[in-house]
């Protein structure tokens, strides 16, 4: 997209930020900022900040300024509510038009006519004869606003992606495929399943919106086992039709007061390590949330996959 000439020369001279990076995550109902800087090659998260949706733009240009981050790099995640994704049929064309002869097919399974913007990743495996792509589809009207608010907030805009995609990068490269469950409060449960910090599988799960309001008790009382065996199903799934070794470990950072129980009721039923997702990352004391991780693998930048 066209940024302007004269915002783009502006940017070009403004001094150098002392951060390495700024990753934003657009949430369901907050926007999340999560800072890092350099220090002798290690990484640092330096800041983490959340502020309400309503008048991002102005909010986070006043932030940008009392932090002096100023021309940082900018990556900017989507959470999976602002956007849709889905596995399609690779068209036979030359790589340089698969965006184009995607546009239509995409639009016709949403059933919109509205503008859109589209980009696409490649499944690292697939249990299909013919190659399928990931493609993630949200309107242009919000990467639009995206783009301006950045520019406004004189950032370095490098990456708009995508959560699951930003949630790969949050712990070491592994052989050992590993399965994640992240939600933010009120909103759909994301499941993942990732392997050498690749994403191979991902779901988007219903009916676990109040979580974050449930007692140990009222955990306990089916709504566990219920997700257990949404996470034994998506594991069967990546062992038999994907065929690969099986996961190894689940990760959760789901918005519930009631963590360590949640993980234990899952263990008593899949039969392995259920951990808290701790990112791999010095920090500068504060304690990691849930809403705040993706913002943070925003910052860390998975490269593929940005829209």
């Amino acid at each position: 997209m066209d940024i302007g000439w004269r915002e783009y020369i502006k940017s070009r001279f403004r001094k150098a930020s002392s951060f390495h990076a700024i990753g934003i995550e657009l949430g369901l109902h907050e926007l999340h900022i999560s800072c890092l800087k350099q220090r002798k090659g290690q990484l640092r998260w330096a800041r983490q900040h959340s502020m309400p949706l309503a008048n991002w733009q102005t909010n986070l240009r006043e932030f940008v300024e009392q932090n002096k981050l100023t021309n940082t790099p900018c990556h900017f995640v989507l959470s999976a509510a602002k956007y849709q994704i889905l596995q399609v049929e690779n068209p036979l064309v030359e790589d340089n038009e698969i965006l184009d002869a995607l546009q239509w097919s995409v639009k016709e399974q949403l059933g919109t006519t509205e503008p859109i913007v589209i980009d696409y990743f490649d499944p690292p495996a697939s249990n299909a004869a013919v190659k399928k792509l990931n493609v993630v589809a949200c309107p242009e009207k919000d990467i639009i606003e995206i783009r301006d608010g950045i520019l406004k907030a004189e950032l370095n805009l490098i990456s708009i992606g995508i959560e699951e995609l930003a949630l790969c990068g949050l712990w070491a490269s592994s052989d050992d495929a590993i399965l994640f469950l992240k939600q933010e409060k009120n909103g759909l449960l994301n499941l993942g399943i990732v392997k050498q910090q690749h994403l191979y599988f991902s779901r988007r799960l219903k009916g676990y919106e109040s979580l974050h309001g449930l007692s140990e008790a009222e955990l306990a009382m089916g709504i566990a086992d219920n997700l257990s065996l949404e996470v034994q199903r998506s594991m069967d799934y990546f062992e038999s039709q994907l065929r690969q070794a099986p996961v190894k470990k689940v990760l959760l950072a789901v918005d519930t007061p009631h963590p360590q129980a949640l993980a234990k009721l899952i263990n008593d039923n899949v039969f392995i390590a259920v951990e808290q997702l701790v990112p791999e990352v010095e920090h500068n004391g504060f304690t990691p949330t849930p809403a705040c991780l993706v913002s943070l693998g925003a910052a860390l930048h998975t490269p593929s996959g940005a829209v």
